[in-house]
């Protein structure tokens, strides 16, 4: 077994997002994305995976083939890595959301 606190890897940078590493697998990699007031990430795609967006704290949008969401702290999102991907953070709180991406 593995216990990891998720509070002491989520990490902010005033200049830009950061993306900590959690899990790296064959098949499975965890990230922890960290959004600080106003950041976002480039437009991109994760091409062979399904993606599972879990948001842990704050609120943020994300651009996902073109259509506009809202993301919530409790928010579970499953999508194609196929599709854009494009989160924001426009709120005055940070945002955490763990990314798990699954090869197909």
């Amino acid at each position: 077994m593995q216990r990891i606190d998720l509070a002491a890897i989520e990490k902010y940078d005033e200049t830009k997002f950061t993306r900590p590493e959690i899990f790296k697998g064959e098949r499975l990699r965890t990230l922890l994305l960290c959004l600080a007031p106003g950041q976002s990430v480039p437009s991109h795609r994760h091409e062979g995976f399904e993606i599972q967006l879990q948001v842990l704290r704050g609120e943020a949008e994300i651009t996902l083939d073109g259509e506009q969401v809202s993301l919530h702290a409790g928010d579970i999102v499953l999508v194609d890595g196929a599709n854009d991907f494009a989160p924001v953070n426009r709120q005055g709180e940070k945002f955490a959301m763990l990314i798990t991406l699954v090869r197909k």
